[in-house]
């Protein structure tokens, strides 16, 4: 397993756990359990899409990061 498989898999993770997370975010948990139970779930949900939207967009930003050719520069230019 290279690289390439591992980045993509985690990709596919992460894109998984977002779309789980908006699903659990958009239940109604007061049938469930008491309203303060259920804001604290899903406050909890959010700060986990957040963190994941976070993780992926700094993943993201490092991968571009990595791949960019960098500016050709010269000992004579300063």
């Amino acid at each position: 397993m290279n690289a390439n498989n591992i980045t993509a898999a985690i990709n596919y993770v992460m894109a998984f756990l977002a779309l789980v997370l908006a699903g659990l975010q958009g239940f109604d948990w007061v049938t469930l359990v008491g309203a303060a139970t259920a804001l604290k779930i899903v406050a909890g949900l959010n700060l986990l899409g957040i963190l994941a939207r976070a993780w992926t967009a700094t993943a993201q930003q490092m991968a571009k990061s990595m791949t960019a050719v960098p500016a050709a520069t010269t000992a004579g230019s300063a």
